[in-house]
């Protein structure tokens, strides 16, 4: 028979796995919604040159699609990672995931108002922010989970963990940074975006390098 901290452990991952589950399926509907930020003419009868003029205007929407899609893909990695280091959960930490989940999912809807109104300086604060949170959320979490090897394993490494937090921070960072230069010049605050995914790859590519080093005397 079963212990009883068997049962408990064995509900505690099949919670993980429902959670893991969900939130696969909220990061892909996420990434099918911002689509619908797209315009598309009302009059199909249109000339090759309206056309063109057409798919013209679209390229920065296409800009903007990008940017998101890739902040999003970089926040999926980042949460599977996570996600494959617990050997457990509790219902704060299942708070803390579902209000994570709730900011992933505005961010559909932040996309349509950047690809909107994308002179708008409050529509840009809007997306930082949101991009902002549910990187804090994501810090949040990891830290409750390894704090004291509360849902993680004990023998983690600590440099997994203090690395993790770090990746986590990226994107918040950056989107503090980006609010303060949509203030100053709202025309470089679509470039800030392309630091996140650089400066993340670095940091796994410096972390997967470190791994790899012989000990010295070993």
């Amino acid at each position: 028979m079963k212990s009883q901290n068997q049962e408990i452990d064995s509900n505690s991952m099949s919670m993980i796995r429902h959670l893991a589950r969900l939130s696969d399926c909220i990061f892909a509907f996420a990434m099918a919604l911002m689509v619908a930020g797209f315009d598309f003419p009302e009059n199909t009868n249109l000339t090759d040159t309206q056309i063109n003029s057409f798919l013209m205007e679209q390229l920065k929407p296409l800009r903007t699609y990008v940017i998101t899609f890739v902040l999003v893909a970089v926040y999926w990695i980042a949460h599977s990672q996570q996600v494959s280091y617990y050997l457990r959960t509790d219902e704060t930490y299942l708070w803390i995931g579902l209000v994570y989940l709730m900011c992933l999912f505005m961010i559909p809807f932040s996309n349509d108002l950047l690809m909107s109104f994308s002179e708008n300086l409050m529509v840009k604060i809007w997306f930082s922010v949101n991009i902002c949170l549910i990187g804090l959320l994501s810090f949040i979490g990891w830290t409750y989970a390894t704090y004291n090897h509360r849902l993680v394993d004990v023998n983690l490494d600590k440099k997994i963990i203090v690395i993790t937090r770090i990746k986590a921070l990226i994107e918040p960072a950056c989107a503090v940074v980006s609010i303060g230069v949509a203030y100053i010049n709202q025309a470089l605050w679509d470039y800030v975006w392309l630091i996140p995914p650089v400066v993340y790859f670095l940091v796994e590519r410096f972390h997967k390098d470190g791994k790899s080093q012989p000990r010295v005397g070993a």
